[in-house]
């Protein structure tokens, strides 16, 4: 707490106010309606600096809350000298998008009868003004230079305290709101007038309110702020969530009400085909891997690969990946791919890859053109839809001299679902002559995956 040099008798009454703040200050307020706080004198630690006329009028003051954290107060007692005229001026207070502003003041109020000689200059009451201003009238400049401020009110206390309340430092905090609006310009101040009381202003809060951004019936609503009259609804278009649509020529609308509370919905939206609704968001099947990067060696052969997540994983968390083999040439149907066939291993598993970079291995005595497809999959597209699901593949040819042919992007596979391939014995060779056909992937796209498809005979007879 503040001290200055030989106080006003009847000021250290007011000056030991802070130290009960504990008991006065509150939890915080409940409800719906979210408040945009335009100023909270509160929360400011250092000094407030207000300007105050004339200079032995109000002055601040240190104080903690009920959270032993400092506080600036604002308090004037010259309650023994008649004719007092004293003014407190915030600084300038930008509205942001508020046009109905809300001033919540808390405060601690002398009851006259309890201050011996004040009979006829006491005052229970003070003034409350606001201007409005399209800038800062900066300091020095108060509301009564010239300007016009408008009143909001003249403030009562509902509760007095009393020199037996003093002192056993029992303080009892007053709370009262105002409004005021609708707001045209860029900012306003506000400014409190004594005329002869002695009081001491605890907090000085200015907000307003808005509609939270919210999410329903599958339409986002964005934050705004309520009108000025109670009689006025604000309505707003929704945007469809990701994977969602409305009906055409009739987008989801919701009415923003001058309390902060959303009303009146109006239609909505559905998840498109192919996606599902779980809460507020619509879930479908990832999009292709990313940025799938082979290498080839030749003895013995393999085929080594590798990928990122993909770029859309369908608003789920529990995307796996699944392994196709198709086989051209020679062994294939004429003119078309088939399924690699039993010669193929995949380790440690063909489908439900998570992290764990798996191998596939495979044998082919003859040329033959090798296509590996990579699928991602999740909940949503179930565990028999990796024929169907988007992929990324590459193709290489297997015979003499053949060379790497990629074909990385996104693609849609025929509508089967992979064969189960059987499980080979350990190879005995070991892969060498291992070249990346394919840049390295680009840095902060996340951790990919990697795999190794062996195209080699195992077991030779």
């Amino acid at each position: 707490m503040e001290t200055r040099a030989g106080p006003h008798p009847l000021r250290q009454f007011v000056c030991l106010m802070p130290l009960c703040l504990a008991l006065l200050l509150g939890p915080g307020r409940p409800g719906t309606a979210e408040e945009v706080i335009l100023l909270d004198s509160k929360a400011s630690q250092a000094e407030l600096g207000w300007t105050a006329l004339p200079s032995n009028g109000w002055e601040e003051i240190s104080g903690v809350d009920e959270h032993d954290r400092p506080i600036r107060t604002y308090q004037v007692c010259n309650v023994l000298e008649p004719n007092q005229d004293n003014w407190l001026q915030t600084g300038w207070i930008s509205r942001g998008r508020g046009q109905r502003i809300f001033v919540e003041l808390q405060f601690t109020l002398r009851d006259c009868s309890s201050i011996p000689g004040a009979a006829g200059t006491c005052k229970e009451t003070f003034n409350v003004y606001y201007l409005e201003t399209e800038a800062d009238l900066g300091r020095g400049r108060p509301l009564t230079a010239g300007n016009r401020p408008r009143k909001i009110d003249t403030i009562a206390a509902d509760e007095s305290f009393t020199q037996g309340d003093l002192g056993e430092r029992k303080m009892k905090l007053n709370t009262e709101v105002r409004e005021i609006g609708p707001l045209s310009r860029r900012g306003f101040h506000l400014a409190f007038q004594d005329v002869g009381a002695c009081v001491a202003l605890v907090s000085v809060r200015v907000y307003y309110k808005q509609c939270r951004a919210t999410v329903r019936g599958l339409a986002a609503f964005p934050a705004t702020a309520a009108e000025s009259a109670f009689s006025t609804l604000v309505e707003v278009t929704g945007t469809c969530v990701a994977h969602s649509e409305g009906e055409p020529g009739s987008p989801p609308r919701m009415h923003c009400g001058a309390d902060g509370e959303w009303l009146v919905p109006v239609g909505r939206c559905s998840c498109s085909a192919g996606f599902q609704e779980r809460g507020d968001i619509c879930e479908g099947p990832p999009s292709a891997p990313r940025d799938l990067q082979y290498s080839l060696s030749r003895s013995p052969l393999a085929l080594r690969l590798r990928w990122l997540p993909p770029a859309d994983s369908g608003g789920r968390s529990d995307v796996t990946y699944s392994l196709l083999c198709l086989r051209c040439g020679r062994e294939g149907p004429a003119g078309a791919c088939g399924r690699c066939g039993p010669r193929v291993a995949f380790l440690p598993r063909q489908a439900g890859l998570r992290s764990a970079p798996p191998r596939c291995c495979t044998c082919g005595p003859a040329p033959a053109t090798t296509t590996v497809r990579v699928a991602a999959l999740n909940g949503v597209s179930g565990p028999a839809a990796a024929g169907g699901a988007t992929y990324a593949q590459v193709t290489v040819s297997t015979g003499p001299g053949g060379k790497a042919a990629p074909r990385a992007s996104p693609s849609r596979a025929p509508r089967a679902s992979p064969q189960p391939a059987a499980t080979p014995d350990k190879p005995r060779s070991r892969v060498s002559d291992q070249r990346w056909a394919q840049k390295p992937p680009t840095e902060g796209h996340g951790e990919g995956l990697r795999m190794q498809v062996a195209l080699c005979p195992w077991a030779r007879r």
